[in-house]
């Protein structure tokens, strides 16, 4: 019988209570690649504030180019009121996100975004800020009221859309991500008995583009420039695979489930905004 936890990678935390399924269990390897993401956030923030106390350079340009764009899409969004208070919970989704899909870039780890566990509870962690921003901002009273409108028989349909904002933002996350993963993998088993020949060809494809651009003027050579080019396409594929699904993808999917983030939270706040534009007119 196995003893250790660490006879395999996942911990069930849970089977004490009867609750033995998959969903229950916690993954070691996702909470260590979620944890290194963090680790990574972290000293990334620590070096930003470092340069941020000198004279204006690249690193403190970029920085504040990112909080300025954050806080325009939160003002666009909230408007001026609620810009502030909500700035920081969704440039933490978006970063947060972000780390977890380019963490698998780094060797020996994984994307944690490519486990539903982690999408989850992206989604979940979202979903009920959402709720206790309405509760807080129409009242408890008004924010049960909102699921029997416009009629009360429709009170089970509203829960269940309501819920299904979760599934939404974490399945999509976690589909495209574990997609493009597996994609990914597919092309490398599919070279795998080919590694060699490909590594031999890839030398000898960059260092005859090296030679050739020393020798000859491939711009007036269409031929053999367009030959030695398609080499070098060949020799950057997987590369450019990985930059496309470990790194565009990721960027598109963190700016996603931001959007989703921001477009509930603007609509929990509509009518306190509504009200207030209708107090300015007035």
């Amino acid at each position: 019988m196995k003893i250790s936890i660490f006879d395999e990678k996942i911990i069930k935390p849970l089977e004490g209570f009867g609750l033995t399924h998959p969903f229950w269990h916690m993954h070691i390897e996702t909470l260590r690649n979620t944890w290194i993401a963090m680790s990574i956030l972290f000293v990334l923030v620590l070096i930003a504030n470092y340069f941020l106390r000198k004279k204006i350079n690249i690193v403190a340009i970029v920085y504040e180019k990112a909080v300025e764009f954050f806080n325009d899409l939160c003002k666009e969004s909230f408007g001026k009121k609620f810009r502030y208070e909500y700035f920081s919970f969704v440039s933490t989704i978006f970063f947060f996100t972000l780390a977890g899909c380019l963490i698998g870039l780094l060797p020996f780890c994984d994307e944690s975004t490519k486990d539903l566990n982690t999408t989850l509870a992206l989604g979940s962690l979202s979903f009920f800020y959402v709720q206790y921003q309405k509760i807080k901002i129409h009242g408890f009273i008004a924010f049960l009221k909102e699921f029997t409108e416009p009629f009360i028989v429709l009170l089970p349909l509203n829960i269940i859309g309501e819920l299904a904002k979760v599934a939404s933002m974490s399945f999509r996350l976690f589909g495209n991500i574990l997609g493009g993963a597996i994609i990914y993998l597919i092309i490398i088993n599919a070279l795998e008995p080919y590694k060699i020949y490909f590594i031999i060809f890839s030398l000898a494809g960059l260092f005859i583009y090296w030679i050739a651009t020393k020798i000859i003027n491939l711009e007036k050579h269409y031929f053999a420039n367009w030959f030695l080019k398609f080499i070098l396409i060949i020799v950057f594929f997987l590369a450019g695979t990985q930059i496309f699904f470990g790194i565009f993808e990721g960027i598109v999917q963190s700016f996603v489930i931001t959007m989703l983030t921001i477009t509930y939270l603007a609509v929990a706040i509509q009518e306190e905004n509504d009200d207030e534009e209708e107090l300015i007119i007035a």
